[in-house]
């Protein structure tokens, strides 16, 4: 009967400490096949898992999803001012997909911005230090554009798939 009792009470003694030490119940997640995720224990980042089913232990462990999908910008009726005083308008149209998943999630508070913040700033850039005869050359333009914008997109953790300025139109001298 002794026997009994201290067996009992040893394996409750070890399932608190086993609750203690990982936290709680486990719980399952599956990820499907263009997700990817970062498992962190206790707030530290331990590794990162794709798809299928993964064991998370609730109130320990957390993973962060991300979506390995393309993600697709599209801006029309940008206006930027020229380097000799004019100005243009623009539109770009792109796409990115991520490729270190834990890169992606440190680069911003929601990473499906950044593709269209770095394009953006990057066609902004190219096209203020140009003037107007300069952007004639439109093939060269994106070709800047596009060795500006995949530097910044690797460190991010995205790959540039496809760039394109899809609406483009100078315009006079506003002030003379």
């Amino acid at each position: 009967m002794t026997l009994t009792i201290t067996i009992v009470c040893l394996v409750f003694v070890l399932a608190t400490v086993a609750m203690r030490v990982f936290g709680g119940r486990p719980g399952s997640v599956t990820l499907l096949e263009y997700q990817r995720a970062v498992l962190y224990r206790k707030g530290v980042p331990v590794r990162e898992v794709g798809s299928g089913r993964h064991l998370v232990f609730t109130g320990v462990e957390k993973l962060m999803i991300v979506d390995t999908r393309p993600i697709q910008v599209s801006y029309e009726d940008q206006a930027v001012s020229l380097r000799d005083g004019t100005s243009a308008l623009y539109g770009v149209s792109g796409a990115a997909r991520i490729q270190d998943a834990r890169k992606a999630i440190y680069s911003a508070g929601n990473y499906n911005h950044v593709p269209a913040y770095v394009l953006l700033c990057c066609a902004r850039i190219v096209m203020n230090g140009c003037n107007a005869s300069e952007l004639k050359a439109r093939e060269a333009v994106v070709a800047r554009i596009v060795e500006r914008a995949k530097p910044r997109l690797a460190a991010a953790g995205f790959e540039l798939l496809s760039f394109k300025l899809t609406q483009f139109a100078v315009n006079q001298r506003a002030f003379e």
